[in-house]
């Protein structure tokens, strides 16, 4: 399974960031790619002061990916009041497989006055493999990543728009939490590093602008969960008695 990870920063107009992301995956879908992840907010910009819930966006990535028979994992606001920050995953029909809205919002940039979390995971089958999906700032909460284990999942996918100054933490947590649940971590990142991990860790590619494409194999997953079995041996029973009143 091919997965492109895109790192093209938002256009001011909607309409040319969408015949940007339109020439991405003609192109990647030209080299084989079975897969193409947008960044976080890919087409309007991540901005919690002023999110904007564009209409046409979702509709124009189900065109995109039946035009050119690919998964297309795309990112928009929706609602007008307080919206949800969607990760939105399209198959080669051009139908909506699964949304995923942002659980953790990003508090210091306001983002949890602004917007509306989302309470759900969200997982789909995709070319053999199994495929989950995260938001940016939900790197930080490793919970998420071991549920996404406990599923079967192959690949956590994560758009982003993390910011240029911390990149070195962005890498870094995108291979942490790929090692937690022994499974690939691709993010793709409008300011830069868009980045794929394997389930041992380790940095497959990364790019700064463009685009980069790899070969995602479920038996690597299969192989480092067997070698290293984390999920086994994990004693969910004892961490659940030592939570502290304030957090039950």
């Amino acid at each position: 399974m091919k997965v492109c990870c895109c790192g093209m920063a938002p256009s001011a107009p909607v309409e040319e960031g969408l015949k940007e992301a339109e020439k991405i995956v003609s192109t990647a879908a030209a080299e084989g790619a079975d897969l193409v992840l947008f960044p976080e907010q890919f087409a309007t910009g991540w901005n919690p002061a002023r999110p904007r819930a564009e209409p046409s966006i979702l509709p124009a990535i189900c065109g995109i990916a039946a035009e050119y028979g690919i998964w297309v994992v795309g990112s928009c606001w929706e609602g007008a009041v307080r919206p949800r920050n969607l990760a939105c995953a399209v198959g080669p029909d051009g139908r909506v497989e699964t949304t995923y809205a942002k659980i953790h919002l990003f508090s210091p940039g306001g983002e949890d006055r602004s917007c509306t979390p989302g309470a759900e995971p969200a997982v789909f089958d995709a070319g053999g493999m199994r495929f989950a999906l995260a938001i940016c700032y939900d790197l930080r909460f490793p919970d998420l990543f071991v549920h996404y284990a406990g599923c079967g999942a192959d690949c956590v996918l994560v758009p982003a728009a993390w910011p240029a100054e911390r990149l070195a933490q962005w890498e870094l947590l995108l291979r942490a939490r790929a090692l937690d649940a022994a499974c690939y971590a691709a993010g793709a990142n409008a300011c830069g590093s868009s980045c794929i991990a394997g389930p041992d860790g380790a940095v497959l590619g990364k790019t700064d602008r463009g685009y980069l494409i790899r070969d995602l194999k479920k038996e690597e997953v299969q192989r480092m969960r067997t070698a290293i079995p984390v999920m086994r041996d994990r004693r969910p029973d004892l961490y659940a008695a030592w939570r502290t009143p304030g957090e039950r």
